[in-house]
């Protein structure tokens, strides 16, 4: 009972982080059943994927009652997100979990600076602009967001904004929409593939959807009234942390 108990609680935590920045939870539910539960890595990856589809049901439904995702830029990102998505779920057998804690590290390092670079805001002519200009770059990272995404159990966001805001000059707040929004999709079919693959542990699985349902939720409709700059300080923060919490362990071992 105290276990799941803690699996709910992992799960509401987990949602309301994701659902506010945008991110599905798995960047957070991940370093979570690691470190707090004791779950190795490489189980824990796929019951954060498969619950990132549950929280984006419920973040995103926010986000698109306040017309706070662009659909045009989801269509088209949708599809190579899922490939990618598929990819990685496949692979992920043959990477060992030290790897993953090391590249997980990398990657959200990587995306808390990178959002904390100013950029100017864009008119809608500047954006479709860079849509024209940018596209092709972004299909091929959304394509590799897909497969890093489900190699890692993170759902996508935490690459996808950034591309979303810096690179396109989406607002912040829709940027985060539209990523809650592809994440879904890209989970959905990461997780079928992990489902297939039999790597999916139930039991805890059901105890961190029904947190996550309830904080997807909650973070939904605290992210369509934050403001921009706290979501950054916040993100970049609790991105720090997590990044140090997962590379210690590998790395000390690696040079001890």
């Amino acid at each position: 009972m105290t276990e799941v108990l803690l699996y709910i609680l992992c799960g509401l935590a987990a949602g309301t982080l994701g659902g506010y920045l945008g991110l599905g939870g798995g960047v957070v539910m991940v370093p979570f059943l690691t470190i707090l539960v004791g779950i190795p890595i490489k189980e824990a990856v796929p019951i954060s994927i498969t619950a990132i589809l549950a929280t984006s049901l419920a973040s995103s439904n926010e986000y698109l009652k306040k017309e706070m995702v662009d659909l045009k830029f989801t269509v088209i990102l949708c599809l190579f997100m899922v490939i990618g998505a598929s990819t990685g779920s496949y692979i992920s057998r043959f990477v060992s979990g030290e790897a993953i804690q090391v590249i997980f590290s990398i990657l959200v390092v990587y995306t808390a600076i990178s959002f904390l670079k100013n950029r100017k805001e864009t008119d809608q002519t500047v954006q479709q602009a860079n849509r024209q200009k940018n596209t092709i770059i972004c299909i091929f990272i959304a394509l590799g967001s897909g497969i890093i995404a489900a190699l890692l159990g993170i759902g996508g966001g935490a690459i996808l904004i950034p591309l979303l805001y810096l690179l396109i000059g989406i607002p912040l707040t829709t940027a985060r929409g539209t990523s809650s929004l592809l994440v879904g999709f890209s989970s959905g079919a990461a997780s079928l593939v992990y489902l297939i693959q039999g790597q999916i542990d139930f039991q805890i699985t059901a105890g961190v959807i029904i947190g996550i349902l309830l904080g997807g939720k909650i973070g939904g409709y605290l992210g369509t009234i934050a403001k921009p700059f706290a979501v950054k300080i916040i993100f970049f923060i609790l991105m720090m942390y997590l990044a140090f919490k997962l590379s210690y362990g590998p790395i000390a071992e690696y040079f001890g």
